[in-house]
């Protein structure tokens, strides 16, 4: 078993809390910090009150709202660990957005070690899925929320009571390089946009890639926002309203 384990989780997440109990059994010590999706701005603090005392070998991390900086992944024994819901060449936010945009045939998930940059760290383990004609951004995310459970399996119980095995990932993976682009927060919320002029074919590929059932793709009209939406089997509406898109 793992000394001592902390967790950055997402709240209401049900692959978030499966890695979770995995960890839970695997650890001596288990600590746990939870990201709640309505609260986003609050879970980016981290309360160093919290880990100023812990002695920690490994640190991981899924879905997570929370930056960690350099002076709490030098807190660990071992390594920092994030469960990326992206292949490298997507880095950042709204991955799966843009890999559907960019008619990627294939998606899927990274591990790696978390260093001082966003999705920049030594990579430990990749997979990936196949991408059909049929799939929608919320499909896609379900299969890949899939494989990342699959591969966080992998990655706990390779690396539990055999820290040696962190450099044998490394080097497994070392032809996989990360892409030098980084999508942030306001790339995303200008993706979303629909331009006035885009041609029927770029506008359906906009929209696969950009309508769920939370958040929709918009249009600017004096300023205002309109919430495109499919509503009423494929009938285009418009909604008047606006709003944020997080992190897959």
């Amino acid at each position: 078993m793992f000394n001592s384990v902390l967790y950055f989780g997402r709240k209401d997440c049900f692959y978030s809390s499966k890695i979770r109990e995995f960890l839970k059994k695997s650890s001596k010590k288990f600590y746990y910090i939870e990201s709640d999706f309505k609260n986003k701005k609050i879970s980016k603090k981290i309360n160093k009150k919290i880990i100023n005392n812990l002695s920690i070998d490994y640190i991981f991390c899924f879905r997570s709202f929370y930056i960690l900086k350099g002076d709490l992944i030098k807190k660990t024994r071992v390594a920092a660990i994030n469960f990326h819901p992206g292949p490298p060449e997507y880095r950042g936010i709204g991955c799966i957005n843009y890999a559907l945009y960019d008619n990627s045939k294939f998606y899927g998930c990274t591990s790696h070690v978390i260093n001082k940059k966003i999705d920049d760290g030594k990579i430990l383990d990749v997979r990936r899925f196949r991408i059909k004609k049929t799939d929608t951004v919320e499909s896609c995310l379900k299969k890949t929320y899939d494989l990342v459970l699959k591969q966080a399996y992998y990655v706990i119980n390779s690396l539990n009571n055999k820290d040696e095995n962190l450099m044998k990932l490394i080097k497994k993976s070392k032809l996989e390089k990360w892409s030098k682009k980084i999508k942030k927060q306001k790339d995303l919320n200008k993706f979303y946009e629909i331009k006035k002029n885009l041609s029927k074919k770029m506008f359906i590929r906009k929209f696969r890639a950009t309508n769920t059932t939370i958040f929709k793709p918009y249009i600017l009209l004096h300023k205002k926002r309109f919430i495109l939406s499919d509503e009423e089997k494929q009938k285009k509406i418009l909604i008047i309203g606006s709003g944020e898109h997080s992190k897959d």
